[in-house]
C-alpha cells in the first residue's frame, strides 16, 4: 500500500544521509591537493563531524544539512530554516573548537580552521548580515569557495596534518562497523523508499480512480435494470 520502509522518526536521518552523500560526491571532484575525511567521531552522544578537509586553504570542517526547497536565513548570530531558528552555527563553532583543541598539543602552529555549514538543495540562502565567522554555503558554491581560500599550508604541512588526522587514536573510541557494502545497503533502502513513494503517488490514486469508475458503472447498470423492471 505504499508504506515507507523507514521506521518512525527516521525521515530526518534519511534526509541527512542523502545530504552527506551528495556533499561527499562533490568533494570527490577536488584536486589531489585536498584530503577529505568523512564522519569523524568526537564521542558526544554519537556526534561526528560530517566532513573535514585539509588543503592549501587550511582545515575546513563541514556540517552538512539537507532542507530541500526551503529558504535559509542568516542574520547576525542566528540561522533559520523556513523561518525557524536552528543551532547549526553553534554546532559548527563547536566542531571548529574541537579540532583546534586536538591540534593544540600535537602541532606547532594551528593553521586556519574554517567552520562551514553546507546546505543541499535549499530554495535560497538569504544573508541579512554577518555576525558569525561560520560560513554558510549552498552545495553548488562549495568548490568555488574552497578554490578562493588563500594558500596557508604547503605540501609538507598538509601531509603532516593528514597523517595526524588519519590516526584513529585522535578520535573518539567509538565502536563502528567496517562500512563494507554500507552504500550498497543504503541504496537498496533508497530504492525501496522510491518504490513506496511511487505506490503512494501513482498506483494508489489510479486504483482509487478505478474503484470509483467500477462503482459508478455498477450504479448505472443497476439504475438501468431498475428502469427496465419498472417499465
Amino acid at each position: 500500500m505504499g508504506r515507507s520502509p523507514l521506521g518512525r522518526n527516521c525521515e530526518g536521518l534519511y534526509q541527512g544521509a542523502l545530504g552527506e552523500i551528495a556533499v561527499g560526491a562533490r568533494l570527490r571532484t577536488l584536486s589531489s591537493e585536498w584530503a577529505v575525511f568523512h564522519s569523524l567521531p568526537i564521542g558526544l552522544d554519537g556526534w561526528d563531524i560530517d566532513h573535514i578537509l585539509i588543503g592549501p586553504g587550511g582545515i575546513v570542517t563541514i556540517n552538512t544539512k539537507h532542507h530541500r526547497d526551503l529558504p535559509i536565513g542568516v542574520s547576525r548570530n542566528e540561522l533559520t530554516v523556513d523561518g525557524q531558528p536552528v543551532p547549526y552555527l553553534r554546532h559548527s563553532e563547536f566542531e571548529e573548537q574541537y579540532v583546534s583543541t586536538l591540534l593544540q598539543d600535537r602541532w606547532s602552529s594551528i593553521p586556519p580552521i574554517h567552520p562551514v555549514v553546507v546546505f543541499v538543495a535549499p530554495r535560497e540562502i538569504l544573508s541579512l548580515s554577518v555576525g558569525s565567522h561560520v560560513t554558510v554555503l549552498d552545495l553548488k558554491n562549495l568548490l568555488a569557495w574552497l578554490a578562493a581560500l588563500p594558500v596557508v599550508l604547503d605540501e609538507s604541512d598538509r601531509r603532516g596534518i593528514v597523517e595526524l588526522f588519519d590516526n584513529p587514536a585522535m578520535w573518539a573510541n567509538t565502536a563502528v562497523g567496517t562500512g563494507d557494502a554500507l552504500l550498497d545497503r543504503f541504496f537498496a533502502l533508497e530504492a525501496e523508499i522510491r518504490a513506496a513513494r511511487r505506490q503512494r503517488t501513482v498506483r494508489l490514486p489510479l486504483a482509487a480512480l478505478l474503484a470509483v469508475s467500477l462503482t459508478t458503472a455498477m450504479v448505472l447498470v443497476t439504475l438501468a435494470l431498475l428502469r427496465q423492471l419498472a417499465g
